[in-house]
């Protein structure tokens, strides 16, 4: 029996305008954004059309959704193409729906879509400040590639843009070793928001 409490969804016009509102968000902007101040809504709502497509052989974008059907964040991949098969990941979860391990779990779902499709590697940029979601992608066998230095400011310090990658497979691998009896997430409360734009 899974203990999924997220399943992913096409989104609707209303969860575009969410991710709008919530990429405007203070909470969510520090820890996603090189920029925080805000960006004008409906260019936001065009920025999460294009990251919320459909699936194709190229990526998907979903919102991802609670057992209450409550839209609580959304993940996108994208620039798969033949040969190298290599995907980049963001996921964003709502400002008031973190630390219930919604995007850990969202995260689990992607990886094993990933996988189905065949990519190779996977990458994720996170803040260096953001050690929830480091953590949460180093748990999944993803390990850093690189960074762009001190290419962030906040309260006057700058910091890292640090990228991180794993194989698709190894991920999922990564996954299946924290419990080799049920490959359902482990519900474990995390800030999980990344993409820095």
């Amino acid at each position: 029996m899974s203990t999924y409490t997220v399943s992913l969804h096409e989104a609707s016009e209303d969860d575009l305008r969410l991710f709008a509102e919530w990429w405007n968000d203070r909470r969510i902007a520090t820890g996603v954004r090189k920029d925080v101040e805000p960006l004008p809504v409906e260019e936001n709502v065009e920025r999460f059309r294009i990251w919320c497509h459909e699936e194709s052989d190229s990526g998907f974008g979903y919102a991802i959704r609670n057992a209450e059907g409550l839209t609580v964040g959304c993940v996108s991949a994208w620039g798969i193409a033949d040969p190298e098969r290599d995907a980049s990941l963001s996921l964003m979860v709502g400002p008031y729906y973190q630390d219930h391990g919604y995007g850990s779990q969202a995260l689990t779902m992607a990886l094993h879509k990933l996988a189905d499709m065949q990519v190779r590697t996977i990458t994720v940029r996170v803040a260096a400040f953001n050690l929830r979601a480091r953590h949460m992608f180093e748990e999944r066998g993803f390990r850093e590639v690189g960074r762009n230095k001190q290419a962030i400011e906040r309260n006057t310090k700058r910091f890292d843009i640090v990228t991180l990658q794993a194989g698709a497979e190894d991920a999922v691998q990564a996954l299946w070793q924290d419990n080799p009896y049920d490959d359902s997430v482990q519900l474990i409360p995390r800030r999980n928001i990344f993409r820095v734009e």
